[in-house]
């Protein structure tokens, strides 16, 4: 099947690397180790499969949270600014999703602190990953081509609890800079 939109091409990738970087690189005696790495929202029983990460483009509980022109002024929220289009030139985009993750310790019975401190270091493998993601090389049936991936920001909280149930969720926001050309 030929895609024809950059979106998916990039949550693609996204999920080969990370899957790479947070599974078939991590021991499986490794408790930081994730159990999946998925394209689109994770429905799984996360008892079982207690590390997860689910790649998204937009984000399924925030309808405000999009795709936009670089010239909508809320699309430049990574400390860069970049010029217009322009008529005959190219038109640049921010490409914006998250990573759902979930840490899910209740069969495994950790104290709190060693939940979070797995919790925290399967959130900074997903964030450092990111960063290294190649993703120019990606270009959609609409003359549209990545540029470079960012990782901006995240939300990580705790729930469960007492006595060793801690769970851990959160998302990790990203956004691709795309460049597509104009007539």
């Amino acid at each position: 099947m030929t895609q024809t939109q950059i979106v998916p091409l990039i949550c693609q990738r996204m999920v080969a690397d990370l899957t790479k970087v947070c599974i078939t690189d991590i021991q499986e005696t490794d408790p930081t180790r994730a159990n999946v790495i998925q394209w689109g929202r994770y429905r799984d029983e996360p008892i079982i499969k207690h590390i997860y990460a689910a790649v998204i483009g937009g984000d399924p509980d925030d309808p405000t949270y999009k795709d936009g022109a670089i010239s909508l002024n809320e699309m430049d929220n990574i400390g860069f600014r970049f010029p217009l289009g322009e008529i005959g030139g190219l038109r640049l985009w921010w490409r914006r999703g998250v990573i759902q993750l979930g840490c899910y310790f209740i069969n495994q019975q950790y104290a709190q602190d060693i939940a979070a401190g797995y919790a925290y270091a399967a959130l900074g493998r997903i964030e450092h990953a990111l960063t290294h993601i190649y993703v120019s090389d990606l270009s959609d049936g609409v003359s549209e081509k990545a540029i470079k991936l960012f990782c901006y920001g995240n939300s990580f909280s705790e729930s469960g609890g007492p006595p060793k149930s801690y769970i851990w969720r959160g998302k990790i926001y990203w956004s691709c800079l795309t460049q597509v050309e104009q007539a």
